[in-house]
């Protein structure tokens, strides 16, 4: 069964280890400048620590450890962008590191692809969160652009948002 192409729309793009990936706008709540990360003890290495954004306390994940990258730099270039996370069946708040953040993009069909199935692990349902968390490829020029499953990237699965180990 071949792989979904994911739905078009607009997409904040963004830097990881050299490459552009993608979310759904309508996940962005806000992109924040660099700033101070308190670690928390107990908790996954993905998870840098937290921030205090309008009060309420935010988990940051650096995704390029969940994807086996290695640690972001955390310098001033790098930017935390704040999300809206189906997780567990609650919506969430978390941020995630990111490199760079490029721009908004309106990515049309024609330029989506599914996402190949070399790579995807065998006996495992496609689209899970185990499989990947890449929801689908945009080619935009001669670029690629990895767009993400952003509640697959954070599922319960995956460890990201537990505060602690059992």
């Amino acid at each position: 069964m071949e792989n979904a192409k994911p739905l078009a729309g607009r997409f904040l793009t963004f830097m990881l280890d050299g490459e552009i990936y993608a979310v759904t706008v309508e996940r962005v709540e806000v992109v924040l400048e660099m700033q101070t990360i308190t670690r928390v003890p107990n908790t996954d290495s993905q998870i840098c620590g937290v921030i205090n954004h309008r009060g309420s306390v935010i988990p940051v994940v650096d995704l390029r450890i969940r994807f086996g990258q290695r640690p972001s730099l955390r310098d001033e270039s790098c930017s935390i962008v704040v999300l809206q996370v189906k997780y567990e069946g609650e919506t969430l708040t978390a941020g995630m590191l990111a490199d760079g953040v490029r721009e908004v993009l309106d990515i049309e069909t024609d330029a989506l692809e599914s996402t190949p199935k070399i790579g995807e692990r065998k006996g495992v349902a496609s689209g899970s969160a185990a499989s990947s968390c890449v929801a689908g490829l945009a080619r935009i020029g001669k670029d690629f652009i990895i767009i993400l499953d952003i509640d697959a990237t954070y599922a319960r699965g995956s460890s990201i948002l537990e505060t602690g180990h059992a």
